[in-house]
């Protein structure tokens, strides 16, 4: 009896993991010959059964053996883009230096003729020209050369034999008996030299006769071919051309000819127009709301910084200089106003301030014209010009003084040692300024020379003039310095004034009203500082801003209620509020915030449509008990909702799709409005008002859709039933309670009254002084007016969205109300409307059509379940179940579409693991590299970890363990205990 094995063999660690074949080669078990054929056929089926599943054959093998033979393709492609091209010159004596040129180049001829002569010459029988070199064909023959320098040479280029011994000086003239001209062997040099000149005075001669005979010759063409000209063209007067000759005839383009032309000519368009760089991608929200959010923080900085007085690195982008010379004029003007006007009584004038002498007066006496001084003595009136002018010489010397330190001046050098008193004036710089108690001034001054002079007088120093330039650039750096004061001023004052761009987010309304309280001063700063908050706050920034973000959500939801309450109570509120602009700058946040928190928002709104519903189940229970002192405390008493709640419920519209068969916000929303419209008692003109407004919400809510809502219907029917005096059967009892109430009644007399011109029907508006405090008569015309436009409004919408002829049920009521409504007795405007609404009812309902009957239920053969039995194709011919019933050349544009999209997916995927290929490859010889330097780094480490410890020991033991030359010096060092080193352990 054998005993079961305990142990299973582990898989080794170099095995291809499960569902791998083996490499062949590897397979130790070949297994059974004889059942080879058994086993391959043990899967195989006999018969064929239908809808029987069949395992497909496993392609793992073939896979594996693609995708490694692919990795080496790709392997061998990455090392050979690493291998740059190196061009190896491999001719004879290149890289020898110890050859020389020549030797360099026979060698090469050498091996050229070798070469030659094995390959092409040894199968020629009969060449004879081995060793002439030849050029396109031809022999190149070194004794002869035809290079022909001028025209003026003869002989084919060939040089007169003179000419070549005068051209070296002429000294084989002499030494040769023969003249190289034929003449006489007794000629000299000179006799040479004339004959030469003669000749070439002849030939100059002839050249300049034949250029002479050839421009006349070109003269007497062109003269005569402006000759011919005009013959031709008194004879081209006397010939008559045909005029109606028949034109060849020119094909004219098909159809497919133009559009391609077109084509070709848009195409060429297109490749001349200048090409243009690719821009940045699309931001995503998360980048977009990053980037808002730094932009804040920076101008909060920035504006921080100003009220701190830190201007560094600051710009003033944002500053304009925009008045600033007109506000410069004023201030100057200003002062100067309040010097001369505004002087505090016992502040002292200019005149009187540092006078130390009481002017003289002059008076008439018996001895003539007399000075007297303040104690009435008389003086003379040369004391008097004598002080007056010594007063005009110190203020003359001392104006300016002292002056400033750097300032360029011309000093008189040693004034007082210069001989006859004579001027020396140098340039220098000031370098200090000393005032003595009693005001004197004196000037350390350095002059350019570099001499240095101190304490001199102000009398011997004066400024230098400073040239046009200096004073243009002087006045440019003063007026940028006060426009740089002016711009901190401004930027001071802005940033003092203006709110922060940063913002916590408050999760009450009270603490939203008290931060508008505190910072906004009009509307559109409360606009601000909400978009701020968000902006700031946003869930793209920090996903935990999630919680704070929704709680806000619901404070902006009951902040747009507030607004729109008191836009029913005050309306507007002109520029320094608007209302208007602000619930529209309200609704772009809260849209925003629906897109980035999509949940977060869906839930806030649940919550609140949650709330709607239950107030207004507690104002229908509330209005079944009618108390006179509501009335008289309130001022309006109604289970209506709210001007705020509407708006809102308005805006709900925008902020989510209203055409979605099934929406967890608006379908809600749908309901709760069909209620109110539906329950709710009509008791004043509010109520009809605000009933009018819920119906046509109703029909913006569904008129995308192409839905019907018969809630709203009855009530439009119903609003025009209560201006008619037979206004027949209610569809809605709340209504049929409505007709008989006093403000109702009012209502339909102010429309007899009514009386308006064309197109001056009043619009009906959102505010209490119209719907509450305002004439009966524009009221009641509003009030019809609406609803007269909502249903003709909504006959269009829902016009041809039938697919049966059901337009005569569905606005029955419409058109039985408009029947009852008087021909006589209302404005023109409103019959017009009337007659129109009438019109557009009727062509809507035809007069002829088929009954229209109940749904049948569903036969047998509907209800049947369908059966999942695959059809059986006929497999000669390549066809798939969705063509069938399709044309033969849509059956092919779609295989085409198959075929393509498989192939595409298949590039798609040889591409991605092509790249996950490549980057692991890439990775790994990253990590080789870096494996390689990381282990050289730490071998260098440890050697000089080696050495710090080799040196630490020997500073231990004090030098001890130095050996070798030049250790003398260490071991006395050692010896005395200097130098820091320790001796016996301890530091001396």
């Amino acid at each position: 009896m054998g005993t079961k094995r305990k142990f299973k063999a582990k898989r080794s660690l170099a095995a291809l993991p499960k569902g791998l074949v083996h490499k062949k080669g590897r397979v130790s078990d070949p297994g059974n010959p004889f059942e080879v054929t058994g086993r391959s056929s043990r899967g195989k089926q006999k018969h064929l059964v239908h809808n029987k599943l069949i395992a497909k054959p496993k392609s793992t093998k073939h896979a594996l053996e693609s995708l490694q033979r692919r990795q080496t393709q790709l392997r061998s492609s990455i090392k050979s883009t690493k291998k740059a091209n190196v061009f190896v010159d491999k001719r004879i004596g290149q890289y020898d230096s110890s050859m020389s040129a020549d030797d360099r180049m026979l060698a090469r001829l050498v091996k050229e003729r070798t070469r030659q002569s094995q390959r092409v010459s040894k199968y020629r029988l009969d060449d004879d020209d081995n060793n002439l070199l030849t050029h396109k064909g031809r022999k190149l023959d070194p004794n002869k050369s035809e290079v022909i320098y001028s025209d003026d040479e003869d002989g084919h280029g060939q040089l007169e034999a003179v000419d070549t011994e005068l051209h070296f000086g002429g000294s084989g003239m002499s030494n040769r008996q023969a003249d190289p001209y034929g003449g006489s062997s007794n000629s000299n040099l000179s006799q040479v030299y004339n004959q030469r000149k003669t000749e070439l005075d002849d030939l100059i001669a002839r050249r300049k006769v034949m250029k002479a005979e050839r421009m006349q010759a070109k003269e007497t063409q062109i003269e005569t071919v402006e000759k011919m000209d005009e013959s031709f063209a008194e004879l081209s007067a006397l010939l008559s051309y045909r005029k109606n000759e028949k034109r060849p005839l020119i094909a004219q383009q098909t159809q497919e000819e133009r559009e391609m032309n077109e084509w070709n000519l848009e195409l060429k368009q297109m490749m001349m127009k200048p090409k243009r760089k690719a821009t940045d991608r699309t931001k995503t929200p998360e980048e977009i709301a990053k980037e808002e959010a730094e932009r804040l923080h920076e101008l909060e900085t920035r504006r921080m910084a100003r009220m701190n007085g830190d201007f560094d690195e600051d710009g003033f982008s944002d500053i304009s200089i925009d008045g600033y010379r007109g506000s410069k004029k004023r201030k100057m003007k200003k002062n100067k106003r309040d010097d001369q006007s505004n002087r505090n009584p016992d502040e002292l004038s200019d005149s009187d301030d540092g006078s130390d002498h009481d002017e003289p007066k002059a008076v008439f006496t018996a001895d003539g014209l007399q000075y007297l001084d303040k104690e009435g003595s008389a003086v003379r009136k040369d004391e008097c010009d004598r002080n007056d002018s010594d007063d005009e010489d110190d203020s003359t010397n001392n104006d300016g003084h002292p002056l400033a330190e750097g300032t360029r001046v011309q000093g008189n050098y040693h004034a007082a040692e210069q001989f006859d008193n004579q001027d020396a004036w140098y340039y220098g710089v000031i370098k200090r300024a000393h005032v003595d108690p009693r005001g004197a001034v004196t000037y350390d001054v350095d002059y350019d020379d570099g001499d240095f002079e101190e304490g001199v007088s102000p009398e011997n120093v004066r400024t230098i003039a400073k040239s046009d330039q200096e004073v243009e650039k002087d006045k440019e750096k003063s007026e940028r310095e006060l426009e740089e004061k002016f711009k901190r001023n401004k930027a001071r004052d802005k940033a003092r004034n203006e709110m922060p761009f940063i913002f916590e987010v408050t999760t009450t309304l009270d603490g939203l009203h008290e931060v508008i309280a505190k910072y906004a001063t009009r509307g559109e700063d409360a606009s601000v500082i909400i978009e701020r908050m968000y902006k700031a706050n946003s869930v793209k920034l920090d996903h935990r801003n999630k919680e704070k973000m929704q709680n806000f959500y619901d404070v902006l939801l009951r902040r747009y209620m507030s607004v729109g309450d008191a836009i029913f109570v005050s309306g507007d509120g002109g520029e320094e509020l608007g209302r208007f602009s602000q619930l529209d700058r309200l609704l772009k946040v809260m849209y925003q915030m629906a897109q980035d928190s999509p949940d977060s928002a869906g839930a806030v709104w649940s919550r609140r449509i949650g709330f709607f519903q239950g107030a207004h189940a507690k104002r229908l229970r509330d209005a079944e008990f009618e108390y006179e002192d509501d009335a008289a405390d309130d001022g309006l008493v109604t289970a209506w909702p709210s001007m705020g709640t509407f708006l809102l419920l308005r805006a709900l519209g925008h902020i989510f799709p209203v055409t979605d068969k099934k929406h967890y916000v608006v379908t809600p929303t749908v309901l709760l409005l069909g209620q109110m419209v539906a329950h709710t008692p009509v008791t004043c003109s509010y109520d009809l008002v605000m009933g009018i407004l819920c119906s046509g919400l109703l029909i913006e809510y569904s008129k995308d859709a192409k839905r019907v809502v018969p809630e709203a219907l009855a009530f439009l029917a119903g609003v025009m039933r209560l201006f008619s005096k037979n206004p027949g059967f209610f569809a809605l009892p709340s209504l049929e309670v409505a007709k008989n109430v006093p403000t109702i009644k009012a209502l339909r007399d102010g429309l007899s009254k009514a009386k308006f011109g064309d197109g001056d029907v009043p619009r009906l508006t959102l505010t209490s002084d119209f719907i509450v405090d305002g004439k009966l008569e524009d009221l009641s015309a509003a009030i019809l007016f609406a609803a007269l436009d909502l249903s003709e409004t909504y006959a269009n919408a829902l016009e041809g969205s039938f697919s049966i002829s059901v337009e005569a049920e569905v606005f029955s009521e419409l058109s039985e109300s408009i029947l009852t409504l008087p021909k006589r007795g209302i404005p023109n405007v409103l019959q017009q409307k009337i007659g129109s609404t009438a019109s557009k009812l009727a062509s809507m309902c035809p007069l002829k059509r088929k009954p229209v009957c109940r749904q049948r239920t569903s036969t047998k053969t509907e209800s049947a379940i369908k059966s999942l039995a695959p059809r059986m194709e006929d497999p000669t011919r390549y066809s798939m179940s969705k063509d069938k019933g399709k044309k033969a050349v849509q059956v092919a544009i779609d295989r085409t579409r198959r075929e393509y999209k498989r192939e595409h997916k298949a590039i798609s995927r040889e591409l991605r693991l092509d790249a996950h290929f490549i980057e692991k490859e890439r990775r790994d010889e990253h990590e080789s590299r870096a494996s390689k330097a990381r282990a050289k780094r730490n071998k260098n480490y440890a050697w000089l970890e080696g050495e710090q410890a080799s040196m630490n020991e020997q500073v231990r033991l004090g030098g001890g363990l130095l050996t070798g030359g030049g250790t003398g010096l260490a071991k006395a060092k050692a010896a005395s205990g200097k130098m820091g080193i320790k001796k016996g352990g301890k530091l001396k």
